[in-house]
Protein backbone atom coordinates (compact mmCIF):
# COMPACT_ATOMS: atom_id res chain seq x y z
CA UNK A 1 0.00 0.00 0.00
CA UNK A 2 1.33 3.70 -0.73
CA UNK A 3 0.61 6.25 1.40
CA UNK A 4 1.21 9.88 0.00
CA UNK A 5 2.30 12.68 2.67
CA UNK A 6 2.93 16.07 1.54
CA UNK A 7 3.39 18.90 4.38
CA UNK A 8 2.33 16.35 6.82
CA UNK A 9 -1.17 15.58 4.97
CA UNK A 10 -2.09 12.04 4.32
CA UNK A 11 -4.53 11.50 1.19
CA UNK A 12 -5.46 8.93 -1.05
CA UNK A 13 -4.35 9.44 -5.32
CA UNK A 14 -5.19 7.32 -8.16
CA UNK A 15 -1.57 5.97 -7.69
CA UNK A 16 -2.73 4.21 -4.04
CA UNK A 17 -3.41 0.89 -4.30
CA UNK A 18 -6.75 1.29 -1.95
CA UNK A 19 -7.63 3.83 -4.73
CA UNK A 20 -7.25 1.52 -7.51
CA UNK A 21 -8.99 -1.65 -5.14
CA UNK A 22 -12.32 1.24 -4.80
CA UNK A 23 -12.21 1.79 -8.36
CA UNK A 24 -12.29 -1.76 -9.07
CA UNK A 25 -15.62 -2.37 -7.19
CA UNK A 26 -16.66 0.78 -8.62
CA UNK A 27 -16.97 -0.76 -11.90
CA UNK A 28 -20.94 -1.77 -10.83
CA UNK A 29 -21.86 2.09 -10.62
CA UNK A 30 -19.63 3.27 -13.85
CA UNK A 31 -20.87 4.06 -17.50
CA UNK A 32 -18.17 5.09 -19.94
CA UNK A 33 -19.55 8.54 -20.86
CA UNK A 34 -18.62 8.00 -24.79
CA UNK A 35 -21.69 10.87 -26.28
CA UNK A 36 -24.24 13.03 -23.53
CA UNK A 37 -27.63 12.07 -25.54
CA UNK A 38 -30.82 13.78 -24.81
CA UNK A 39 -32.71 10.69 -24.00
CA UNK A 40 -30.30 9.65 -21.16
CA UNK A 41 -30.51 6.17 -22.12
CA UNK A 42 -27.04 5.66 -21.05
CA UNK A 43 -28.31 6.54 -17.41
CA UNK A 44 -30.45 3.48 -17.20
CA UNK A 45 -28.17 1.04 -15.52
CA UNK A 46 -26.87 3.91 -13.10
CA UNK A 47 -30.71 4.35 -11.56
CA UNK A 48 -31.32 1.18 -11.16
CA UNK A 49 -27.72 0.97 -9.05
CA UNK A 50 -29.09 4.10 -7.56
CA UNK A 51 -32.31 3.07 -5.97
CA UNK A 52 -30.98 -0.11 -5.01
CA UNK A 53 -30.59 -0.10 -1.30
CA UNK A 54 -30.15 -4.00 -1.05
CA UNK A 55 -26.48 -5.56 -0.90
CA UNK A 56 -27.94 -8.75 -2.48
CA UNK A 57 -26.50 -8.03 -5.84
CA UNK A 58 -22.80 -7.68 -4.75
CA UNK A 59 -21.10 -11.10 -4.41
CA UNK A 60 -19.60 -11.96 -1.52
CA UNK A 61 -15.67 -10.88 -3.04
CA UNK A 62 -17.17 -7.27 -3.59
CA UNK A 63 -18.34 -7.02 0.24
CA UNK A 64 -15.50 -8.34 1.53
CA UNK A 65 -13.09 -5.69 -0.96
CA UNK A 66 -15.28 -3.21 0.41
CA UNK A 67 -15.08 -4.42 3.87
CA UNK A 68 -11.06 -4.37 3.56
CA UNK A 69 -10.65 -0.85 2.43
CA UNK A 70 -12.72 0.67 4.95
CA UNK A 71 -10.53 -1.06 7.43
CA UNK A 72 -7.49 0.12 5.63
CA UNK A 73 -8.95 3.75 5.55
CA UNK A 74 -9.93 3.38 8.92
CA UNK A 75 -6.23 2.35 9.90
CA UNK A 76 -4.64 5.51 7.90
CA UNK A 77 -7.06 8.01 10.07
CA UNK A 78 -5.61 6.70 13.32
CA UNK A 79 -2.40 7.83 12.51
CA UNK A 80 -3.52 11.31 14.35
CA UNK A 81 -2.28 13.47 11.45
CA UNK A 82 -4.04 15.87 8.89
CA UNK A 83 -5.60 13.59 6.82
CA UNK A 84 -7.81 14.36 3.77
CA UNK A 85 -10.73 11.48 2.33
CA UNK A 86 -11.25 12.52 -0.76
CA UNK A 87 -13.60 9.54 -1.26
CA UNK A 88 -16.56 10.05 0.34
CA UNK A 89 -17.27 7.00 2.30
CA UNK A 90 -20.85 8.25 4.29
CA UNK A 91 -21.29 10.49 7.36
CA UNK A 92 -21.59 7.68 9.50
CA UNK A 93 -18.28 6.03 8.55
CA UNK A 94 -16.89 9.82 8.77
CA UNK A 95 -18.29 10.45 12.01
CA UNK A 96 -16.86 7.16 13.36
CA UNK A 97 -12.97 7.92 12.42
CA UNK A 98 -13.56 11.82 13.69
CA UNK A 99 -14.63 10.33 16.91
CA UNK A 100 -11.13 8.98 17.20
CA UNK A 101 -9.16 11.21 15.05
CA UNK A 102 -9.97 14.85 14.96
CA UNK A 103 -7.98 16.09 12.20
CA UNK A 104 -9.68 14.07 9.38
CA UNK A 105 -11.86 16.05 6.66
CA UNK A 106 -14.12 14.41 4.00
CA UNK A 107 -14.86 17.12 1.60
CA UNK A 108 -18.29 16.57 0.25
CA UNK A 109 -16.58 16.81 -3.24
CA UNK A 110 -12.52 17.41 -4.06
CA UNK A 111 -13.47 19.92 -6.52
CA UNK A 112 -15.40 21.55 -3.82
CA UNK A 113 -13.05 22.01 -1.19
CA UNK A 114 -12.17 25.19 0.35
CA UNK A 115 -9.28 26.04 2.91
CA UNK A 116 -11.73 26.87 5.71
CA UNK A 117 -10.73 24.05 7.54
CA UNK A 118 -9.53 24.11 11.26
CA UNK A 119 -6.66 22.29 10.59
CA UNK A 120 -3.50 24.54 8.84
CA UNK A 121 -2.14 21.73 7.05
CA UNK A 122 -5.08 21.17 5.39
CA UNK A 123 -5.77 24.56 4.59
CA UNK A 124 -2.40 25.08 2.69
CA UNK A 125 -3.42 22.02 0.76
CA UNK A 126 -6.76 22.99 -0.27
CA UNK A 127 -5.29 26.67 -1.03
CA UNK A 128 -3.69 24.97 -3.75
CA UNK A 129 -6.10 22.38 -4.93
CA UNK A 130 -10.13 22.19 -4.57
CA UNK A 131 -12.46 24.75 -5.70
CA UNK A 132 -11.28 26.05 -9.03
CA UNK A 133 -9.86 29.72 -9.13
CA UNK A 134 -9.89 31.00 -12.82
CA UNK A 135 -7.60 33.26 -14.42
CA UNK A 136 -8.75 34.50 -17.70
CA UNK A 137 -7.85 37.07 -20.04
CA UNK A 138 -10.33 38.62 -22.43
CA UNK A 139 -9.90 40.58 -25.55
CA UNK A 140 -12.09 41.37 -28.10
CA UNK A 141 -12.18 41.35 -32.13
CA UNK A 142 -14.99 43.03 -34.27
CA UNK A 143 -16.83 43.43 -30.66
CA UNK A 144 -16.85 39.73 -30.08
CA UNK A 145 -14.87 38.29 -26.83
CA UNK A 146 -12.42 35.86 -27.14
CA UNK A 147 -10.89 34.18 -24.35
CA UNK A 148 -7.54 34.82 -25.47
CA UNK A 149 -5.35 33.26 -22.10
CA UNK A 150 -6.97 31.20 -19.06
CA UNK A 151 -5.12 29.79 -16.08
CA UNK A 152 -6.03 28.35 -12.61
CA UNK A 153 -4.91 29.58 -9.25
CA UNK A 154 -6.49 26.69 -7.81
CA UNK A 155 -6.89 23.13 -9.69
CA UNK A 156 -8.98 20.11 -8.50
CA UNK A 157 -7.17 17.39 -7.46
CA UNK A 158 -8.27 14.96 -9.87
CA UNK A 159 -6.60 17.10 -13.26
CA UNK A 160 -10.15 18.01 -14.74
CA UNK A 161 -9.66 21.70 -14.23
CA UNK A 162 -6.53 22.03 -16.27
CA UNK A 163 -7.26 19.31 -18.67
CA UNK A 164 -10.15 21.21 -19.88
CA UNK A 165 -8.46 24.62 -20.60
CA UNK A 166 -7.93 24.31 -23.90
CA UNK A 167 -11.37 23.68 -24.58
CA UNK A 168 -11.68 27.46 -24.12
CA UNK A 169 -8.70 28.86 -24.48
CA UNK A 170 -9.01 31.46 -27.70
CA UNK A 171 -12.34 30.13 -28.11
CA UNK A 172 -15.19 33.01 -28.64
CA UNK A 173 -16.81 33.48 -25.25
CA UNK A 174 -20.18 32.19 -26.36
CA UNK A 175 -23.01 30.14 -24.33
CA UNK A 176 -21.82 26.83 -27.00
CA UNK A 177 -18.45 27.49 -25.50
CA UNK A 178 -19.28 27.48 -21.93
CA UNK A 179 -21.69 24.36 -22.04
CA UNK A 180 -18.43 22.64 -24.09
CA UNK A 181 -16.70 23.56 -21.20
CA UNK A 182 -18.89 22.14 -19.09
CA UNK A 183 -19.23 18.86 -20.62
CA UNK A 184 -15.36 18.27 -20.83
CA UNK A 185 -14.92 18.95 -17.09
CA UNK A 186 -17.97 15.96 -16.62
CA UNK A 187 -16.38 13.64 -19.00
CA UNK A 188 -12.83 14.39 -16.57
CA UNK A 189 -14.15 14.04 -13.68
CA UNK A 190 -13.55 10.91 -12.15
CA UNK A 191 -16.78 10.24 -9.65
CA UNK A 192 -19.31 7.75 -10.87
CA UNK A 193 -22.47 8.89 -12.12
CA UNK A 194 -24.17 6.90 -9.35
CA UNK A 195 -22.25 9.22 -6.93
CA UNK A 196 -22.64 12.28 -8.91
CA UNK A 197 -27.14 11.82 -8.92
CA UNK A 198 -27.12 11.77 -4.80
CA UNK A 199 -25.09 15.35 -4.96
CA UNK A 200 -26.84 18.94 -5.36
CA UNK A 201 -26.54 20.13 -8.75
CA UNK A 202 -24.90 23.11 -7.77
CA UNK A 203 -22.09 20.21 -6.40
CA UNK A 204 -21.10 18.47 -9.62
CA UNK A 205 -18.35 18.98 -10.97
CA UNK A 206 -19.74 20.72 -14.32
CA UNK A 207 -21.18 22.91 -12.05
CA UNK A 208 -18.98 24.04 -10.00
CA UNK A 209 -15.68 24.75 -12.76
CA UNK A 210 -18.69 26.41 -14.67
CA UNK A 211 -19.88 28.89 -11.76
CA UNK A 212 -16.25 29.61 -11.00
CA UNK A 213 -15.78 30.63 -14.52
CA UNK A 214 -18.74 32.54 -14.77
CA UNK A 215 -17.64 34.09 -11.70
CA UNK A 216 -14.46 35.11 -13.04
CA UNK A 217 -15.76 36.31 -16.34
CA UNK A 218 -18.14 38.71 -14.39
CA UNK A 219 -15.40 40.29 -12.94
CA UNK A 220 -14.36 41.85 -16.23
CA UNK A 221 -15.95 44.91 -16.19
CA UNK A 222 -16.13 45.83 -20.06
CA UNK A 223 -19.40 47.14 -21.11
CA UNK A 224 -19.98 45.16 -24.62
CA UNK A 225 -19.26 42.18 -22.73
CA UNK A 226 -22.52 43.17 -19.56
CA UNK A 227 -24.43 43.76 -22.36
CA UNK A 228 -24.07 40.36 -24.45
CA UNK A 229 -27.45 39.25 -24.52
CA UNK A 230 -27.09 35.57 -24.87
CA UNK A 231 -24.11 35.35 -22.14
CA UNK A 232 -26.84 37.34 -20.03
CA UNK A 233 -29.55 34.79 -20.79
CA UNK A 234 -27.41 31.94 -20.02
CA UNK A 235 -25.81 33.18 -16.86
CA UNK A 236 -29.42 34.05 -15.54
CA UNK A 237 -30.54 30.48 -16.97
CA UNK A 238 -27.74 28.42 -15.21
CA UNK A 239 -27.85 30.69 -11.74
CA UNK A 240 -31.83 30.85 -11.45
CA UNK A 241 -31.77 27.08 -11.53
CA UNK A 242 -29.70 26.95 -8.79
CA UNK A 243 -31.22 30.18 -7.04
CA UNK A 244 -27.75 32.60 -7.38
CA UNK A 245 -27.74 35.73 -8.71
CA UNK A 246 -25.54 36.64 -12.01
CA UNK A 247 -25.25 39.59 -14.35
CA UNK A 248 -27.13 42.80 -13.78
Amino acid sequence: MLLLESQSVLYLTNKNEVFKKMMSISKINEIVEENLVIDLEWLKDEFKILFDTKMGNHNEIDKKIANDILDVVFEICMHQKPTILPIHFGEGFFNQVKASSPKVVQPRSMCNALPNTRISEINTFFKKFGSPIYNIKIEYSDNQPIIKEISLSRESLCGASVNTLEQIRGKALTPDTLNNFALSVRQECREPMSVVFKRDFSETADLTHLLSLLDTIEKDKNPWLANDKALKDFTFKIRKELQIGGFN
